[in-house]
């Protein structure tokens, strides 16, 4: 009787597929993130959903090859301005169309059939908030990293004042003259000023490249100029560790990505890889895997090292090093994994104390 049913659904999911859709379309506009959208934003890759849902039911199998769909829905609905609650709501507002569908025809939906539909639906839930919220964090770590560039932007007047105001008093109070307090205050203000500044620089250097739409645009990219420009603005600090970075990325290797996502991944990996390694090497590499159908990205450096207790959990939010001075809020990682897997790709680390770590991730292409 299952089994029928299951034929029974499949055939109403192809031949009702526009009622179905129809009936969706008119709850959804109820939503305030739909209210003003057309028909094709609507839909979006809900049709497609449908399809990879009759399939799941056809074969019996619980994971519909939906993951792609899935991500891009949810990147289009932060786009179109849903907030997480309604991107939820319309997956389940769709669930009890089928539900309502079904009941008319007097299809049974229980055991292998429910529980397959279930699967599928909860399944694409879960992966549209994930890139939904992924979206979210990004844009809300840029904006808190904008603010913070104007702030330290409005400082730098102020700063390079008392830094002149400190050149001045140290030319015009030649060292015979000075007395040891004023040696020592002199001494104090100096390496006050030097070090705000260099902090200074140091934010401005990772924020350089705020202020842009975090909206997913993904296209065909060459690699090799996109990670130069970011060696090229991180060079400063890397100079100050007394490291070398060489990107040895092949000229005409390509990746499709977004190039403000594919720079915020390569920028927070390069930066950790400079915090971490003093005096030594910085590798960047890539090269075409699985038959052309992914490429694979590499930073390898000779740094400190990841404790092997902290390498599982390495990519989790909040999740930074003891050590004050090289620890950050311990979201760079997180982020990272997260755009990568908005990409449905995949990153993982290697490392031993002392000899330093390799982050390698996988963006896969759609030729």
């Amino acid at each position: 009787m299952t089994e029928q049913n299951t034929r029974h659904l499949v055939a109403l999911i192809r031949d009702q597929r526009d009622k179905l859709l129809a009936s969706w379309r008119r709850q959804v506009r109820l939503l305030l993130g739909a209210a003003n959208l057309d028909t094709p934003t609507i839909n979006d890759q809900v049709p497609e959903l449908l399809d990879d849902l009759a399939n799941a039911l056809r074969t019996e199998t619980e994971n519909a090859d939906a993951n792609a769909i899935s991500v891009e829905h949810g990147l289009l609905r932060w786009e179109a301005g849903f907030d997480v609650k309604e991107v939820v709501t319309e997956y389940n507002i769709l669930r009890q169309c089928l539900q309502d569908a079904a009941e008319s025809d007097g299809i049974d939906l229980s055991g292998k059939t429910l529980h397959v539909i279930n699967s599928v639906f909860d399944d694409a839930i879960g992966k549209a908030v994930k890139a939904f919220e992924t979206m979210m964090t990004i844009e809300l770590q840029q904006r808190h990293e904008e603010h913070l560039a104007f702030v330290l932007h409005d400082l730098r007047t102020p700063l390079e004042a008392l830094s002149l105001a400190t050149a001045v008093l140290e030319r015009s109070l030649p060292n015979q003259e000075r007395s040891s307090s004023t040696n020592s205050a002199l001494s104090v203000l100096r390496g006050n000023i030097d070090r705000l500044v260099d902090g200074m620089r140091r934010v401005l250097l990772k924020t350089s490249g705020l202020g842009k739409s975090v909206r997913p645009e993904f296209d065909w990219l060459r690699l090799r100029p996109r990670v130069e420009r970011i060696v090229r603005d991180l060079q400063p600090l890397a100079a100050s560790a007394g490291t070398t970075v060489k990107n040895e990325v092949d000229e005409q290797l390509e990746v499709y990505s977004d190039e403000l996502l594919l720079t915020q991944v390569l920028q927070n990996l390069l930066s950790n890889a400079i915090k971490f390694t003093s005096d030594g090497v910085i590798e960047i590499d890539a090269r075409v895997v699985d038959s052309g159908r992914a490429v694979q990205c590499w930073v390898k450096d000779s740094g400190d090292g990841i404790a092997a207790s902290r390498l599982e959990k390495i990519f989790e939010r909040f999740e930074t090093t003891s050590e004050p001075e090289k620890g950050g809020i311990g979201l760079g990682l997180a982020i990272v994994k997260e755009i990568i897997e908005v990409h449905q790709g995949e990153i993982r680390v290697e490392s031993e104390e002392g000899k330093g770590s390799t982050f390698t991730f996988v963006l896969p292409s759609p030729r």
